[in-house]
């Protein structure tokens, strides 16, 4: 903002102020990561390459609550994603807090996308036994990272078609802010 200004200079009207506000409400696709700490890299890289397409990730470390269970501060931003990714490693194969993030997401019905790494097989993807995952090399990870952006991929444009009407809403409402806005200059 320029120096001296404030925002009630640009927006002097209450009704502008909130058409802007309407506009920003647009809904962003959540993701959640579910990993061991120890891949927290691999982590940051794959949510990096989710926010690139648009998708809102979520890494637990990035939303520290100093005092709140986490058990709770986990459970809600599953709640509050689209998918699940869980990124299924040597260092997350006993990992409880893997499991029960797994465990937790099945129970609320959320779509889940297992990236496993190479050699990882049967019995060692606990609840995740039978699930379509996709393959991922630490040493040439280029190929499932492209499997995973194309799952992003779909997953952001599904969303997108349900969240249409949302969107027609807020353009709708914005609208309306600013046809009282003109209602309003005019008397």
């Amino acid at each position: 903002m320029a120096a001296g200004l404030r925002e009630s200079d640009l927006f002097p009207n209450r009704a502008v102020r909130q058409t802007r506000d309407l506009l920003s409400l647009v809904p962003m696709i959540q993701i959640f990561l579910s990993h061991n700490t120890r891949d927290r890299k691999w982590g940051e890289w794959l949510l990096r390459s989710a926010a690139a397409q648009g998708i809102k990730p979520y890494l637990a470390e990035h939303d520290v609550q100093a005092g709140s269970p986490l058990a709770s501060k986990i459970e809600k931003a599953i709640d509050d994603s689209a998918a699940v990714v869980v990124l299924i490693t040597d260092n997350s194969v006993n990992s409880t807090y893997v499991q029960q993030e797994v465990g937790y997401a099945r129970k609320a019905k959320k779509l889940i996308i297992p990236v496993v790494q190479v050699g990882i097989v049967g019995e060692q993807l606990g609840m995740l036994q039978g699930v379509e995952y996709i393959s991922f090399d630490f040493d040439s990870p280029h190929e499932g990272h492209a499997q995973l952006k194309t799952a992003m991929h779909a997953l952001a444009q599904k969303h997108a078609k349900r969240s249409d009407w949302d969107q027609e809403f807020v353009v709708a409402a914005a609208f309306a802010c600013l046809a009282l806005l003109l209602l309003t200059l005019e008397s």
